[in-house]
């Protein structure tokens, strides 16, 4: 990279970078400004809910299954110690 040239960031520009366009925007409308992220935000805001109820019941089967297998295990010592007596 050339050392003449340095690399501007959008905030670095002081009348067209986008992100201060959008820091004016948010400031002259700020009702409108959250409306729109909320707006954006909802679907993501939904899928993370229902990506964590899949969880929840996934790590309660889990559980459940361990458990199981743990009652299961427990029975057949049981029986072996009986059957060697």
């Amino acid at each position: 990279m050339e050392s003449d040239e340095a690399v501007k960031t959008p905030i670095e520009e002081v009348e067209g970078g986008w992100i201060h366009q959008l820091v004016v925007y948010a400031a002259r409308n700020p009702w409108e400004f959250c409306w729109y992220l909320l707006l954006c935000l909802s679907p993501m805001f939904f899928i993370s809910a229902v990506l964590s109820w899949k969880l929840a019941k996934a790590l309660e089967a889990q559980e459940k299954d361990k458990n199981r297998k743990d009652k299961k295990k427990a029975n057949i010592s049981k029986v072996k110690r009986g059957k060697a007596n």
